[in-house]
């Protein structure tokens, strides 16, 4: 059974929409091999940018720190921390009320929160990886304490990326323009062609970055410079507070951990709103990890609500109740999560985890883990022997089911008043089917300011860019798996061998021909003439056909020039199966490059339902 497939049978859920982190062509540079976590943001130009646009929070005064101002609208006042309140559970008292956009309402600093960027494994320790962050460039290197440091990607020199640059013998982070050194607590460290180090203005911009769960986090907000006299290289981790991370008990608790991540060609908040969206599954990724006739009657429970999230509930569950209820956890601003426990009646409980991290205007990267405890070793067992790669590749195929037109949809939103309207104006959902749709976008636009880089509108669409053509959505590689250590030389695997089996099939052919010859040049009483064989062909052959002519001259010369003819055939018949062998390698390269359309809902099948 393959590893997706048994991913997401257990229940059907949507395991997180991923595509492309593609940016608009006037504002945006793309990703390549040599920066392979740069997802590029808008330029800072003040003129160009709507008076409807603020300033980020002016947490520093280094140059170039702040977001640009056509990114992020006013976003100053922090959200306090109180608990969810209680919503009583009931057909109306449950369902969100639909009610106009709050005129002024606290909206919380979407900085001062840690986000997921990536698996730890997926970055190189070996020079600095580019990566953007709530529209803030950052560069991602290991110090000499063996500890992940998060820099704003600009010198303070020339304003060049440091991501750029490379990690010194030292452990110090290089500029590749002018060779300025930098240490883990942002100090300046040499200038190479004369200057104060000491001087503040040659400090790089550091913000918080850990390590948790296999996953590297980091909160966008400065900080304080180092003093030159206390400045210790790695310092700088060592008193950041992490205990705010939101991650997942489950992982601790050695529950199977199925990990991997896309990034996408649409917002933030359109990933959460799919992933809230429970009713779209059984028809976007029917054939894919769902069937149409699973389809039911879906009634969700609001149980809380409040400035850090909400929680809910569909009793019955996904595959008509088969599985048991399924609880929902919406841990603001980025961490979905479906739970199910079916340990009684399947013998197993999964927790479908997302972790959505904005990085730019309409592009985000979802963080996904699906978390197994089953009562039986068996599952654990197939776990751990189905590659890495296959898993990957089969969630690839979930999630573009749906990016196509939820890349789309987002310019039709906006055209009818997302982000200016209420979402019930927006969207037409009569049914409870919609409840977590409705109190995240409640949520959304009551304490999010709208979203990450202000409200859904015009403003916002015009941030994100051209939308984009269908290649470019089914685009894996650069989404995936040119950032995926995995998947990028499980690749690398695959095109080494379709090289040698092209070698190989053209040696078998040439072997073949030659065997084919041989055969039907010689006689029982004359074997001189297979020596003239083997001296004709001395001139286009190496020793490898060299040898193949001298057994083959033992074995005619033994009296039987038929088994000339058969090696001939085998020859044919082994460059036959390795030509079969390379196709099937071709297909699987390409599983790694590009996704497939149309979806495998679209693609009719012997006893598909309608």
């Amino acid at each position: 059974m393959h590893a997706r497939a048994l991913a997401h049978s257990a229940m059907d859920l949507p395991c997180t929409q991923q595509t492309l982190h593609v940016v608009p062509a006037t504002c945006m540079q793309p990703y390549s091999r040599k920066r392979p976590f740069s997802a590029v943001s808008l330029l800072h130009s003040p003129k160009a940018c709507s008076s409807r646009y603020t300033g980020c929070s002016k947490r520093s005064s280094s140059p170039c720190a702040e977001l640009p101002r056509c990114l992020v609208r006013a976003q100053a006042a922090s959200v306090d921390t109180e608990d969810l309140v209680s919503t009583p559970v009931g057909s109306d008292e449950a369902r969100p009320k639909v009610e106009p956009l709050p005129q002024k309402q606290r909206s919380l600093d979407w900085f001062d929160h840690w986000y997921a960027i990536g698996y730890e494994k997926d970055f190189d320790e070996k020079k600095p990886n580019a990566f953007t962050l709530l529209g803030k460039q950052l560069c991602i290197w290991k110090d000499a304490s063996n500890r992940w440091q998060a820099f704003l990607d600009v010198c303070p020199h020339r304003l060049v990326p440091l991501s750029e640059g490379r990690i010194t013998d030292a452990k110090e982070l290089q500029c590749a323009y002018h060779g300025w050194c930098f240490e883990a607590s942002g100090k300046c460290t040499a200038i190479p062609q004369g200057g104060n180090v000491n001087n503040p203005r040659t400090f790089a911009t550091v913000y918080q970055c850990a390590v948790k769960q296999g996953l590297i986090w980091v909160k966008p907000i400065e900080q304080p410079r180092a003093q030159p006299a206390a400045s210790a290289k790695g310092s700088s981790s060592s008193t950041i507070d992490t205990s705010d991370i939101p991650i997942l008990p489950e992982i601790d608790e050695g529950w199977i951990d199925s990990a991997t991540f896309r990034d996408l060609p649409y917002d933030y908040a359109t990933l959460l709103e799919n992933l809230f969206d429970v009713g779209h599954v059984p028809f976007t990724h029917h054939a894919s990890v769902s069937k149409r006739s699973s389809a039911d009657v879906i009634k969700l429970d609001m149980q809380a609500q409040g400035p850090t999230g909400f929680t809910g509930r569909n009793e019955r569950g996904p595959r008509r109740g088969q599985l048991g209820a399924q609880d929902t956890l919406f841990q603001a601003p980025c961490l979905m999560r479906h739970s199910i426990d079916a340990q009684d009646s399947k013998g197993f409980s999964n927790i479908t985890a997302v972790y959505a991290t904005p990085t730019t205007p309409g592009r985000c990267r979802a963080i996904i883990r699906n978390l197994f405890k089953f009562k039986s070793p068996i599952p654990r067992f197939f776990f751990k022997v189905v590659p890495a790669w296959s898993t990957h590749v089969g969630n690839n195929t979930v999630l573009e089911d749906d990016v196509v037109f939820l890349h789309k949809q987002e310019e039709l939103a906006v055209a009818r008043g997302l982000g200016q309207k209420a979402v019930a104006q927006v969207y037409h959902m009569p049914g409870s089917s919609d409840n977590f749709v409705t109190a995240f976008r409640t949520w959304l636009s009551k304490y999010g300011g709208g979203g990450p880089f202000g409200p859904m509108d015009h403003h916002w669409l015009q941030a994100a860019g051209p939308r984009l053509d269908r290649d470019a959505l089914l685009d894996r590689f650069h989404t995936h798996t040119a950032n995926c250590k995995v998947c990028s030389s499980t690749l690398q695997t695959i095109q080494q061998i379709r090289s040698l089996l092209k070698y190989l099939v053209g040696g078998l052919a040439v072997a073949a021909a030659i065997l084919a010859a041989v055969a039907l040049s010689a006689s029982d009483s004359s074997v001189q003439a297979l020596a003239a064989q083997q001296e004709a062909a001395r001139g286009l052959f190496a020793a490898g056909g060299q040898l193949l002519l001298r057994g083959t001259k033992a074995v005619v010369g033994s009296g039987k020039p038929g088994a000339v003819m058969a090696s001939a055939a085998v020859c044919v018949v082994l460059a036959v199966v390795l030509l079969a062998v390379r196709a099937y390698l071709s297909k699987m390269e390409s599983n790694f490059i590009h996704g497939v359309y149309p979806p495998p809902r679209n693609v009719k099948l012997p006893h598909d339902e309608a």
